[in-house]
């Protein structure tokens, strides 16, 4: 058994084809089969489902691609050693980050840290902190920006504490004005499995995913959608403060400060204890705090909600 056969079908497993899996790897196809074959002879087992369309594997070979991942993980992190002792920001770099920090936060930065470190390749991955914390587990993703503290092993480094803040367009029963007060029947929420809404489910106690006042549920990850949603719909909705820098100016006054104590969130990077590129993490680490308000580098004396 090789790192380059387990490296072979961890490729096939995602990939779920021998001429995919082959580019992907930089080998003929043959040659990929072969080794393959190889593996399968030596563990006296079929890993995969060849007349499948998509190829499948076999309900034998699940647990063995899962340790394949794993092993996979570990050694690129002892090669990454020699990398880390020379003090490098180079190679490749997979990160995660959740779609209701993305869209805000990596322009603002993700320029800069690219001219500043051209033998670096990046990749970036937009997805849910379940997501995330798997991927980094199985070796997939490398970093994960999200929202912290996470009920996991990870390495969680903080970079700074966001406000929460009301969207509202719910004018006062006289009509006199907007209302400034978070009114849960008319709150519209992200689905299930987004951090945010798990956070304003901790401040009002409210279900993800739905909006309280009407016989409507409305499935989507993105804050934008949400927040048309509740504009047009004479609703409500939470907003992270980064979004405003994204908002018209006229819709402004429709948002609103939460009652004290202020809720934040605090957003981390967050890497597997074994992930040993220090001076990538640093990098980053340095390049978003260089773009991030000094007054959001302390929680103070505001709440951080939890997920």
């Amino acid at each position: 058994m090789t790192i380059t056969q387990l490296e072979y079908i961890v490729a096939l497993a995602d990939l779920k084809s021998f001429s995919k899996a082959a580019d992907f790897c930089c080998v003929s196809q043959p040659s990929l089969s072969m080794q393959v074959q190889k593996l399968e002879d030596e563990l006296n087992l079929t890993l995969f489902i060849r007349r499948a369309k998509p190829l499948e594997p076999t309900v034998e070979a699940l647990d063995i691609i899962s340790k394949a991942r794993i092993i996979l993980a570990e050694s690129k992190s002892i090669l990454s050693l020699t990398k880390e002792w020379s003090n490098s920001v180079n190679g490749h770099l997979a990160i995660g980050v959740i779609p209701t920090i993305a869209p805000y936060l990596m322009p603002k930065f993700l320029a800069d840290f690219q001219i500043k470190h051209p033998d670096l390749d990046i990749s970036i991955s937009e997805t849910t902190t379940e997501n995330i914390k798997r991927d980094i587990a199985s070796g997939k993703l490398d970093i994960g920006i999200l929202v912290t503290p996470l009920q996991s092993d990870l390495v969680e480094l903080p970079l700074y504490y966001e406000e929460l803040f009301l969207y509202s367009n719910v004018w006062e029963d006289d009509g006199s004005k907007l209302k400034s007060e978070l009114d849960p029947t008319k709150l519209w929420l992200l689905e299930e499995g987004h951090c945010l809404s798990n956070q304003v489910n901790s401040i009002c106690n409210i279900k993800a995913g739905s909006h309280m006042g009407a016989n409507l549920t409305y499935q989507t990850g993105s804050l934008e959608t949400i927040v048309r949603l509740a504009d047009l719909g004479f609703g409500q909705t939470i907003i992270p403060q980064m979004f405003l820098d994204y908002i018209d100016n006229k819709l402004k006054e429709k948002v609103h400060n939460l009652p004290s104590p202020i809720p934040v969130r605090e957003v981390s990077l967050v890497h597997a204890k074994s992930y040993s590129r220090k001076a990538i993490i640093k990098a980053l680490q340095l390049e978003i705090l260089g773009h991030i308000p000094i007054s959001w580098k302390s929680a103070n004396n505001r709440s951080i909600i939890p997920i």
